[in-house]
């Protein structure tokens, strides 16, 4: 990893670019967040819109652990077994397994529910499942350049008119009009784990305490729900979540720590577009 000074730009945060207004733009509140959708195809039929926020509101009243009648929710209390919630939730869960063995344990989606008395909370896999599921409505309905940002994580493709690519801010984690680098993508993920506004809610599924060293890590891949999970554990080891993050296959890694110093990834340096970063890469 490679390790550099964090300047304090004042580019604007999310995915943006300069450029001509998106054909089509949607926002709505939805999962706890705004969810922005972007679609830049002329003719685009917007009604496949309506059926994207459904979709999400629907993985809203599956998983919410805020939901007193989600299928988590009964399934923590004990009113339904895992046999009886929705197939999603079964598929879900398994896949939470999945990468629970994969990154030795740090994500895990019962470690935010043990001082609860127990159950699961698979939002940091659902969230980037959700938005990997729009994704699949906008392609099947034929849309080539699109971007959905929920609340800073992002799946996407193609490009906005007049540009190459999508241009990601990351968000710096202490200063909340700053960003720490700029992404460009034309297909992906981008999801981003950290502190910022709800404070030390991902933990050290090991030690049940808040991570030291790290204040954010953002992870770049194919699919935005693995993005998601692995930045959550690389966040949840601390320091060594930046190695451990460098290493993954198929996917780019930038860590911010708390000595104000920004690292990232050989993976991560094809997409870098900020020379803020730097132009190095690491092995």
């Amino acid at each position: 990893m490679l390790s550099r000074s964090i300047p304090r730009p004042s580019e604007s945060i999310g995915a943006r670019a300069d450029r001509l207004p998106p054909a089509i733009e949607r926002v709505e509140h939805v999962m706890g967040m705004p969810v922005i959708v972007e679609v830049c195809d002329i003719g685009f039929d917007e009604t496949v819109l309506d059926h994207l926020f459904a979709w999400l509101r629907f993985v809203d009243e599956t998983f919410s652990t805020y939901r007193q009648d989600s299928d988590i929710s009964r399934l923590n209390r004990g009113e339904i077994a895992l046999a009886d919630a929705h197939v999603s939730v079964r598929s879900v869960l398994r896949r939470c397994e999945s990468l629970r063995r994969s990154t030795r344990g740090y994500f895990d989606v019962a470690a935010p529910m043990a001082s609860l008395g127990g159950g699961v909370d698979p939002s940091g896999f659902v969230k980037g499942w959700a938005v990997e599921g729009a994704g699949r409505l906008l392609r099947r309905a034929g849309a080539k350049n699109w971007c959905v940002n929920a609340g800073g994580d992002i799946c996407l493709n193609g490009a906005p008119p007049g540009c190459d690519f999508w241009r990601v801010g990351i968000q710096h984690p202490v200063e909340r009009l700053a960003v720490a680098a700029v992404l460009g993508l034309r297909e992906g993920a981008v999801a981003t784990s950290g502190a910022y506004e709800r404070g030390d809610h991902i933990l050290d599924p090991h030690t049940g305490l808040a991570p030291d060293g790290v204040l954010s890590v953002t992870i770049v891949g194919q699919d935005l729900a693995v993005a998601d999970a692995y930045a959550t554990a690389a966040f949840a080891m601390g320091r060594a979540g930046a190695t451990w993050a460098a290493a993954l296959q198929g996917h780019g890694a930038i860590v911010i720590f708390d000595d104000d110093t920004i690292s990232y990834s050989a993976g991560a340096e094809p997409y870098l577009q900020d020379a803020h970063v730097g132009s190095g890469g690491a092995t």
